[in-house]
């Protein structure tokens, strides 16, 4: 009885994948803010011009958003 524990049969090896979720930074480009199209017009402009330039504004507005939350997808 005492020789079956006296001779080993050698070391086993065996390779296993694990997978583990790694946090990795975010690299994505700062969004540079426009130039606002009211922000360009003068205070002493009819106001045609300004409600030009406050619906320029809002397309330009919503560009934005959606470069920006984008860039928050991206991340997630």
């Amino acid at each position: 009885m005492l020789a079956g524990c006296a001779s080993t049969p050698g070391v086993i090896t065996q390779t296993r994948t694990v997978e583990i979720p790694v946090g990795v930074p975010c690299r994505v480009p700062v969004i540079e803010r426009p130039a606002w199209a009211l922000d360009q017009v003068d205070p002493a402009a009819d106001v045609y011009t300004k409600g030009q330039a406050a619906l320029v504004e809002l397309e330009q507005r919503r560009a934005y958003e959606q470069k920006q939350q984008a860039a928050i997808a991206a991340c997630q």
